[in-house]
């Protein structure tokens, strides 16, 4: 059980560290046609050259968009496997965290019976000296294992504050990768639109462009 503990809380505390995802660096080609028309207006070659440059940049931008469309998909992915864990994580916490309350318990209660016994055996004067000794001892190993586990709970309930922590820091770092998500999401749709509109302005000039003598 402590060792599946120390684990999950290894895996929470990696889960902290800061997580971003991947910035979006794409630049949609420009379409200047007055621009190109002007360098380009006697030479109807030349020019319908330089809207198939523009053509196939536009076109790398579409394969651009579709690896980071793909891309934007495994984040949204990995942001739900995260929420996944955390929900997995906080359930885990508050179900040891309860079983330990409840272990302390016992534990005490068990320390409060030993210590009874304890005033008890300093009462008995007409038991021998033999059996008091005995007694006594036995007591006294109860009282050190119990100071153990005491000891040792203490440690484990340590450990569930330190993974609750972690798991709050976890729940914050995932609000703010699903709040980059959303970001990544409105850039690609705007670059997409920028795309659409630049392609069909291209493939319109180029159709114009074929009866140019």
């Amino acid at each position: 059980m402590r060792k599946l503990f120390v684990l999950a809380f290894m895996a929470m505390s990696m889960m902290v560290m800061a997580q971003h995802v991947t910035p979006v660096n794409i630049q949609i080609a420009e379409v200047k046609l007055d621009s190109l028309r002007n360098l380009y207006q006697s030479e109807p070659t030349m020019y319908r050259a330089s809207l198939a440059v523009v053509s196939q940049q536009l076109e790398r931008n579409a394969e651009e968009l579709k690896n980071a469309a793909a891309e934007l998909k495994a984040e949204q992915t990995h942001a739900k496997q995260m929420e996944s864990a955390i929900k997995s994580a906080t359930k885990m916490a508050a179900n040891l965290k309860k079983l330990y309350l409840k272990e302390e318990s016992e534990l005490k209660s068990v320390q409060s019976s030993i210590e009874k016994q304890q005033r008890s055996l300093t009462r008995q004067t007409l038991l021998n000296e033999g059996n008091h000794e005995n007694f006594r001892l036995f007591l006294e190993k109860q009282q050190l294992d119990l100071g153990y586990a005491l000891r040792e709970l203490g440690e484990r309930q340590n450990y569930i504050t330190d993974m609750e922590t972690a798991i709050q820091n976890a729940q914050s770092g995932l609000l703010e990768y699903m709040r980059e998500i959303e970001v990544k999401q409105s850039q690609l749709a705007t670059l997409n639109a920028q795309l659409k509109e630049r392609l069909a302005i291209i493939k319109a000039e180029q159709k114009s462009a074929k009866s140019m003598q």
